[in-house]
């Protein structure tokens, strides 16, 4: 029987490699998480408060993680679990989705994270190929959550109009960049 290693604070090396495993598919799919929150919530606020919550139980249970299983799986289920928790506290506070609609909605997302971050990985290479006037409009104009177009334009000393219609044009540029680059890939 093989013995493992232990550590000067008593915790073994095996157990150090699955929390760090653990940390690294956190780190990789933690934005996916909060996208999928608001999928299913409609609220960044709301999907802010129950991605917390989320993330506490994914650290209380990380060790019941079977590493080489399906990760988003495994937190789409915590997830779910957590957004209808979340929407059975507020069923009176106004009108929601229906359970039927968010369980499909909560189904879909969890399918498609793969393409997802195909698609994200394709607008990352698109936006190198803008030129960097394009680029420059583009962090500026959603480079900060906070800006609206309107406010890019006033900075750029641009008319507004002349912004929207840029953005338009830089938006169908990517949409057909990111749609070569998947058809390349074979994930259109």
């Amino acid at each position: 029987m093989a013995v493992d290693s232990v550590d000067s604070a008593g915790m073994s090396s095996d157990d150090d490699r699955q929390r760090d495993a653990f940390a690294r598919l956190f780190a990789q799919h933690d934005r996916w998480l909060f996208a999928y929150l608001v999928s299913l919530l409609g609220s960044s606020a709301a999907a802010e408060e129950v991605f917390q919550e989320v993330c506490v139980i994914l650290w209380r249970e990380h060790e019941t993680f079977e590493l080489g299983t399906d990760f988003v799986k495994w937190v789409g289920v915590i997830a779910h679990h957590q957004v209808q928790r979340y929407r059975r506290a507020r069923r009176r506070v106004g009108p929601q989705l229906s359970d039927t609609v968010v369980d499909l909605l909560a189904s879909d997302a969890v399918e498609r994270v793969d393409l997802l971050e195909s698609r994200r990985d394709a607008l990352r290479g698109c936006l190198t190929k803008l030129s960097e006037n394009d680029r420059h409009l583009v962090e500026q104009c959603y480079g900060d959550s906070r800006h609206s177009f309107k406010t890019a334009a006033e900075q750029l000393g641009r008319p507004t109009n002349t912004v929207y219609k840029a953005l338009i044009r830089i938006r169908r540029a990517l949409y057909q960049c990111i749609e070569r680059t998947l058809a390349v890939e074979g994930l259109s």
